[in-house]
């Protein structure tokens, strides 16, 4: 996953506060960074901006971001049924053909540019968006800086009245998203547990898909 700035977790790589800090708990977070990485460029920019001031990926082939990414997509799209759409739950027009060249949603996606910038030919981020400023010595890890941040969503994050702490004075804020994301999250459709045998009607195509894989509902029901 990669790691960005100014956010709402913990104080990550040197010193930043991060929004991506491993932590699994709470599903729609972790859906609205996948969806994110995964879109267009553009779309990604879109919300990037205001949430963050660098983004860093994992590169260089094995186990690093691109080979996460299908995941990452699935993720997105149990939150953000229109990402891959109900009719694709297992999100399987994002990743790569037989001869590991990258199919469309792939090609364009924001992760894929990152990973692959000025690697692969023909592939570059459109610096309005990102601007690469660190590359390691063999490529395994990239720093890009989000161009055009909205100064106004980082002074709102920053202003302790928006905070929502468990007490007064607490380490502990859950933090909240800018009001310039308030449409974004408005798509999001909560991740309905597998336990919860009660939510059937309500749940995505991606939670009936597990559910069914998994022997938990009948097909009728799909």
């Amino acid at each position: 996953m990669a790691w960005w700035d100014y956010g709402y977790q913990i104080t990550g790589i040197a010193k930043r506060t991060s929004i991506a800090d491993g932590n699994t708990w709470n599903h729609e977070h972790i859906a609205t960074l996948g969806r994110t990485l995964t879109s267009t460029e553009k779309k990604a920019h879109n919300a990037i901006r205001h949430m963050a001031d660098y983004v860093l990926v994992w590169a260089g082939g094995g186990g690093d971001d691109l080979a996460k990414s299908p995941h990452l997509a699935r993720i997105g799209n149990s939150v953000f049924p229109d990402h891959c759409g109900d009719d694709d739950p297992n999100c399987n027009k994002f990743g790569f053909y037989g001869d590991h060249t990258p199919t469309p949603m792939m090609a364009k996606s924001l992760l894929y540019k990152l990973c692959q910038h000025k690697v692969t030919p023909g592939v570059k981020v459109n610096e309005h968006y990102f601007k690469e400023v660190h590359t390691t010595k063999h490529g395994l890890m990239r720093v890009f800086q989000v161009m055009n941040v909205s100064q106004e969503s980082k002074d709102w994050v920053a202003n302790p009245a928006n905070r929502e702490c468990d007490a007064p004075g607490s380490w502990y804020c859950v933090g909240k998203y800018p009001p310039a994301l308030e449409k974004l999250i408005a798509k999001r459709k909560n991740f309905a547990q597998l336990e919860d045998f009660n939510k059937v009607s309500s749940k995505s195509a991606y939670s009936r898909m597990v559910e069914k894989q998994q022997g938990r509902i009948s097909s009728d029901e799909m």
